[in-house]
């Protein structure tokens, strides 16, 4: 859910105003417009940086995630609340009973987004010179979720006992004390805020790398997957599933959602004009200096009918490397052969290099249920290519097709968001 819409030049329509920026309620009406249609949750991404990429970017958000949804909590009912935190800057312990407490007071809404970082810029305002080594960052996070779980099990409801007669307010048998020594934690005690109506948070990830898929695979309930095409969606989904029953879980016990990108109108051709207005309103260096940091390259020199440059293999790039796999893909035709720089910037101008999905609400339909039934997708991470009227045509057209196809709830069965995700508990971490 990002301010103005995931389209990057979104904020530079005439209707978008700065005051928005500084206005809980526009994500409000946002979350709002999302439980009406029936969505499983919201969710918010981050950044610690004021300026990511450049000044012609808006930010993801203007608040930090966890406060911003303690106060949709507050205003919504039955609607997820996912928010984004980062292993490389945060404590366990804080962590935990943050995302406990936003848990508790939304009474089993809340799901986390647990994220590395990749900014050396995002680490020096925490005071450390440079990010740690991929490897390392991710045995961090590995470690970082392990203690979050067993801290969150911790306090289970069963604790507050409450026997007046006794004068007993705790069972202190029912706790699960945590005695963690690790290599990058130590941790001994309990979590002090108690479990949810859901037992605790929704844990989600996003991974490319084989690091990254693991650390899903082996801890997460849903995965924010990658996938320019249904053919490379599909191998992802089928790898992230293998390895799940890897580490010995069932492959229901992790939800895979591609990101997908809309751009909906009327008709086809309108809905290509709206997207290519949208397109012209960055200018073709800046758009040229956008695609140079997807793939590591100087693209300052190309012109609109060279042909992309070859891109290395995965392991030879040091950055993002989910964004990389998909600019890989987009960058050949169907024959393998190299596209034009001008095809490529019109393929990655609305989502980065997600499924960008642009036509009816009737073709958008088709689209989507064509990669849930080709096994590419359990669902979708949604993302309006301007706000608020592309999440609104989303819930008001998309959503009855939908609907009408027999793949879309038609009502809420659930008052939590691992209950909207068909996720179960543990067995040792059911609140009692």
């Amino acid at each position: 859910m990002r301010l103005y819409g995931h389209h990057p030049s979104a904020w530079q329509r005439p209707s978008t105003t700065a005051d928005q920026a500084f206005d809980p309620d526009v994500f409000l009406g946002f979350a709002q417009t999302c439980e009406r249609g029936l969505f499983d949750a919201v969710f918010l991404a981050d950044t610690h940086l004021t300026v990511y990429s450049g000044a012609d970017v808006s930010p993801a958000s203007m608040f930090e995630p966890l406060t911003l949804l303690s106060y949709l909590a507050a205003r919504t009912e039955r609607i997820g609340l996912i928010g984004t935190l980062s292993a490389s800057f945060h404590d366990p312990y804080n962590a935990a009973r943050s995302l406990a407490s936003l848990d508790l007071l939304s009474r089993g809404r809340a799901g986390v987004n647990l994220v590395t970082s990749q900014s050396d810029a995002e680490a020096r305002t925490h005071g450390i010179p440079a990010l740690p080594g991929h490897d390392e960052r991710y045995g961090r996070a590995a470690e970082f979720a392990d203690v979050l779980l067993r801290l969150w099990d911790s306090y289970p409801r069963s604790a507050v006992r409450m026997d007046k007669d006794q004068g007993q307010f705790f069972d202190l048998d029912a706790f699960r004390p945590v005695d963690h020594d690790g290599e990058w934690f130590r941790v001994e005690g309990t979590n002090n805020i108690p479990q949810s109506p859901q037992g605790r948070p929704l844990l989600v990830q996003a991974g490319a790398s084989s690091q990254g898929r693991d650390l899903a695979a082996r801890y997460a309930e849903a995965i924010y997957g990658i996938g320019s095409t249904v053919e490379d969606a599909r191998e992802y989904y089928d790898d992230i599933k293998a390895r799940a029953v890897a580490f010995g879980r069932r492959p229901e016990d992790i939800t895979v959602l591609p990101g997908v990108v809309t751009v909906i109108a009327d008709t086809e051709a309108e809905a290509r004009d709206r997207k290519r207005w949208l397109d012209s309103l960055k200018a073709l260096p800046r758009q040229l200096e956008v695609l140079g940091g997807y793939i590591g390259m100087d693209c300052s020199a190309l012109a609109l009918d060279d042909p992309m440059p070859e891109l290395p293999p995965l392991e030879d790039f040091a950055g993002p490397q989910g964004r990389y796999v998909m600019m890989q893909t987009l960058s050949k035709d169907d024959d393998g052969r190299q596209v034009s720089v001008g095809t490529m910037l019109e393929r990655i101008s609305a989502g980065g290099g997600h499924f960008t999905c642009v036509g009816t609400p009737s073709t958008v339909a088709d689209e989507l249920v064509r990669w849930f039934r080709a096994g590419a997708a359990d669902g979708f991470n949604v993302n309006a290519s301007t706000l608020p009227e592309g999440i609104e045509q989303f819930v008001d057209l998309v959503v009855p097709e939908l609907k009408d196809r027999g793949v879309f709830r038609t009502a809420y069965d659930s008052t939590t968001i691992r209950g909207h995700f068909a996720q179960r508990l543990p067995a040792a971490s059911v609140a009692s």
